[in-house]
């Protein structure tokens, strides 16, 4: 019996492992899309960076330097900065937040001593 046992938890740990890997492709998929709006520099998998100048379904448009590439989203590996409005934190937050689509837990309420 133990030497069966021993087979089965590593497939149950190596499913578990591949299982947490897709979803954190998925989520991270879901960051950069959420972040790809006019305006955000972004590298390519080639190791082009570029600034969006236009979204059209699955089609983006960027200024690279002197150039104009129209490329596929997934293309897409991370962004660099957010728009030049927000700090990268509010971008990352607000891309997160549009990923997960989850309110934020409200902090505790704590009663002052009478």
């Amino acid at each position: 019996m133990e030497s069966f046992l021993l087979p089965v938890l590593l497939i149950a740990f190596m499913g578990f492992i591949l299982y947490n890997s897709s979803r954190q492709r998925k989520r991270q998929a879901a960051l950069i899309e959420a972040a790809s709006v006019v305006g955000t520099e972004v590298m390519l998998g080639s190791g082009i960076y570029g600034t969006i100048t236009a979204v059209d379904g699955d089609r983006v448009t960027l200024k690279s330097g002197t150039s104009t590439l129209v490329v596929a989203k997934g293309a897409i590996m991370r962004t660099v900065s957010a728009i030049a409005d927000l700090p990268v934190e509010s971008a990352t937050k607000a891309a997160t937040k549009a990923a997960t689509k989850k309110t934020p837990a409200q902090p505790a309420v704590k009663k002052s001593e009478k």
